[in-house]
């Protein structure tokens, strides 16, 4: 019975003794079958001579400058040693030279234990593997960006590959090393492991310990002293970077509590679990730090995996390899077969994974493609509304260029809303059917053949600003209102481009709203007799002019329109577009004009009429609020302009704040496009800002929301303004909180006042028709009736009735007193 026991537990010995896998991630990743081109591995594979641009950091490690540079010159030379040592182990094992053999061990017992690095038969395939000595460079030269440390998140980002961090400081004895299995952390598929999908990364531990003591032996050797000192470290350095970059060469972790292989391109296929996670003398699954033939064969698997998907041709690739560790075992692109007939199985699964590879890889490139183009429009479209912004002011109308832009930023944003709702309801489904298996090419042909009706507008590959939708895209309302008002004050069209609607004003009793520009605004007050009787305030709409409009000179061809690659060919001659009428100036007082049919001008005794061409007047269009372009005339003989007459130059005054009406120092002050100025960062500001932007809690809530896709005109419009006048959120909450108290305190004093205004009121019609009394008079009829009033004292004072000439005399007596009161109280 012993001897059976032995038995069965030396052949799960020899059985367990060796393993490798693939990861999980390299084969396949979020139902993406050729992430593999992300991998370290195949950057490797697939250059000459690479050389990797490093950016190190030291988190949680001592902040001493001086030993934060030795902990990343540590980090950068262990995983340079590491790298030397894998691609020197690999060439040695398949061949390049003699094999390295295992380091001798003391003790009969433990040499039997040892697992040899390399069969002894190696050099007779050295043929069969001839094909990755070739590709694979004899060195991967990693190149410090930070020298000093500058920050890899900061200074440093989108300059590096491979980022090297700090797990945080693992001295001997720490709670974290105690605890800690895993003392590193490699990600070597770039998108994988880490939100940036640009760079690989590794972390390693780090070792105040190792630092402190390089710091005390450049010390002694600088002084001349004999230095002792020394560190314990529980781990091996060199196990950690060895075993970590074996992720970076595809391989999976082979501890029983981490399991990230592929249970097809792995020994699990073949095996049971328990002899693939035991006993295994792989760097990727024991604490020892040195490399195996476990080692050596997966990496090959590896290679023939991502060659299998590329079509490379090699006998090997195609055709299988024998074990070289011993293993009774076919490797066919990265997948254990067990016999010929096991062989043909796995030929028929690559048959068949390829050729949904295939058609997931399609849909991976699909949705790769859609979100380019979706970043390319959304940076055109922040581009265009940002110059849109700079051109805007308060209470100025944009010129053609400015509502170019307004269209096309406008357009943008509708542009994106439409690829992104594209992107969420047609592709990220199938994407997630992909994902769990569950997408069929029939699905994935179906979402191509729906994709095809975007051609040229919104799928990638069409402009970014396609004539489909250009030509007739047109400004936003707030840019170019298709509804305009005619103004209080000059009568001319109002738009919410310059101007605004008040609904402050009430005229005999009721609310009249009213248009107004804001040039005109200082004269409303002056104009507000016409509420209710002289102003109608109608509605008129008018045509909104499109992008091609907008854009196109005399004649028919438009550059803007070639870059399109298209040619805007108007049905018919039409008329520069007349956008608007201009505004009054301030101080104007300028009433509607009349229209009345044109008259023939009469010439001029001696007058001789000229044509005028196209080139002598400007056909640019004049906007709403602004004032008339100017005419641009041929200089001729006959026109050329006399001499101009030098002036004397006056100087400035000074600028007063629009809102507070006081003189104001250089600098401590904004100014608008009409001219006005006004205190910044200060009530002033806050006054200003209100009278085009809505204060309360909801609308600051509005401005200081996040808008993922396109922010609204009036939120952008608030937040240029805020940024002009200085002013933040906690500013207009403060100055909204102090106006709402002295509102309140100006209202509790109209109270006080109207209740002291009553009074007074009362007290002058009571005063009216007083009777003067003085205290002579009362003192007479004291002394005139002193008997008859000490009577009634005696009488009520013992409850008997008066007679009629008593109560007469008390009723004249009190009379008397309250007169003499009302005497003294009206005084004055």
């Amino acid at each position: 019975m012993k001897k059976l026991l032995l038995f069965f537990a030396c052949l799960v010995f020899a059985s367990s003794a060796s393993a490798w896998g693939i990861l999980q991630s390299l084969v396949s990743h979020n139902g993406n079958p050729y992430i593999y081109k992300n991998s370290f591995l195949y950057y490797v594979l697939t250059t000459q001579n690479p050389k990797v641009r490093v950016c190190v950091s030291t988190e949680g490690t001592s902040t001493d400058p001086v030993r934060q540079k030795i902990t990343r010159d540590y980090f950068v030379r262990s995983t340079q040693e590491a790298l030397d040592t894998w691609l020197a182990f690999i060439r040695t094992q398949l061949g390049e030279a003699q094999p390295v053999q295992t380091a001798p061990t003391k003790g009969k017992k433990k040499a039997k234990k040892q697992q040899p690095v390399a069969p002894a038969s190696e050099f007779a395939r050295k043929a069969e593997f001839a094909d990755i000595l070739a590709a694979l460079p004899r060195r991967i030269e990693l190149q410090v960006i930070n020298p000093n440390g500058e920050d890899c998140d900061k200074a440093m980002k989108g300059k590096y590959d491979l980022r090297i961090k700090s797990l945080g400081n693992f001295q001997y004895g720490s709670i974290k090393q105690q605890y800690f299995k895993h003392r590193g952390t490699a990600g070597g598929i770039k998108g994988v492991y880490d939100k940036d999908k640009t760079i690989w990364k590794l972390s390693l531990p780090g070792n105040d310990d190792y630092s402190a003591n390089e710091v005390a032996s450049r010390e002694a050797e600088k002084n001349n002293r004999i230095f002792a000192g020394g560190y314990v470290m529980d781990y091996s350095m060199k196990g950690v970077t060895l075993h970590e970059l074996g992720h970076f060469f595809g391989l999976a972790d082979l501890y029983a509590d981490k399991q990230n292989m592929d249970k097809v391109h792995s020994l699990l296929r073949v095996e049971p679990h328990e002899m693939v996670f035991k006993g295994v003398s792989s760097i990727m699954g024991n604490d020892k730090d040195i490399l195996t033939c476990d080692d050596l064969e997966g990496f090959i698997n590896a290679v023939d995996f991502i060659w299998g998907m590329e079509g490379k041709n090699s006998p090997r690739v195609q055709n299988g390899w024998k074990s070289l560790c011993g293993k009774p075992y076919t490797y066919l692109q990265g997948i254990p077969a067990k016999d010929s007939a096991d062989l043909a199985k796995v030929q028929a699964y690559l048959k068949s994974w390829k050729q949904n590879a295939g058609a997931a890889g399609q849909l991976v490139q699909i949705a790769q493609d859609w979100n380019a183009y979706l970043g390319k429009v959304e940076q055109a479209r922040d581009a265009r509304c940002e110059s849109l912004q700079s051109k805007r002011g308060v209470g100025v109308s944009l010129d053609n260029q400015g509502l170019a832009l307004s269209a096309e930023c406008q357009y943008l944003t509708q542009k994106a809303d439409k690829i992104s709702e594209i992107i969420k309801q047609q592709i990220e489904p199938v994407q997630v059917a992909n994902s769990k298996g569950n997408a069929s090419s029939q699905q994935i042909a179906k979402l191509v053949q729906d994709l095809n009706q975007y051609k040229g507008q919104y799928a990638p590959g069409s402009e970014i600003l396609d004539a489909k939708g250009i030509l007739t895209a047109k400004p936003m309302d707030s840019d170019f209102s298709s509804v305009t008002y005619p103004c209080l004050v000059c009568g001319k069209p109002v738009g919410k481009e310059n101007g605004y609607l008040c609904q402050d004003v009430k005229v005999n009793g009721r609310i009249r709203p009213y248009h107004i520009h804001m040039a005109c605004e200082e004269q409303a007050q002056a104009n507000w007799s016409k509420l209710g009787k002289t102003y109608q305030h109608n509605a008129t709409k008018r045509a909104v002019p499109t992008w091609a409009q907008l854009t196109q000179p005399q004649g028919n061809h438009n550059p803007l329109l070639a870059q399109l690659g298209t040619e805007f060919t108007p049905a018919r001659k039409t008329a520069p577009v007349a956008l608007a009428s201009p505004v009054a100036t301030k101080g104007s007082t300028a009433t509607p004009r009349k229209t009345t049919p044109a008259a023939t001008p009469v010439k001029p005794a001696g007058a001789t009429a000229k044509k005028t061409t196209p080139a002598a007047v400007s056909q640019k269009p004049v906007s709403d609020g602004q004032k008339t372009a100017p005419v641009k005339q041929v200089l001729t003989a006959a026109n050329v302009p006399a001499k101009p007459v030098q002036t004397v130059a006056t100087t400035a005054p000074k600028a007063k704040c629009v809102v507070c009406k006081q003189e104001m120092a250089d600098g401590s002050f904004y100014t608008d496009s009409v001219g006005r100025t006004v205190h910044k960062h200060s009530l002033c500001a806050y006054r200003f800002f209100k009278r085009f932007h809505k204060t309360d809690e909801d609308s600051l809530t509005r401005y200081s929301d996040y808008y993922f896709f396109s922010m609204p005109n009036d939120v952008v419009q608030a937040k240029a303004d805020m940024r002009k006048l200085d002013l933040t959120f906690a500013d207009i909450r403060r100055y909204r909180a102090q106006e709402e108290a002295s509102a309140d305190e100006f209202k509790k004093s109209l109270e006080a006042e109207k209740a002291a205004k009553a009074q007074a009121q009362a007290k002058a019609e009571k005063c009216r028709l007083v009777v003067q009394v003085t205290p002579a008079d009362v003192q007479t009829y004291e002394k005139e009736n002193k008997a008859v009033l000490a009577r009634i004292a005696q009488k009520e004072a013992g409850g008997r009735p008066l007679s009629k000439k008593e109560a007469a005399v008390k009723r004249y007596y009190k009379q008397l007193k309250d007169n003499l009161a009302l005497t003294e109280a009206c005084k004055g």
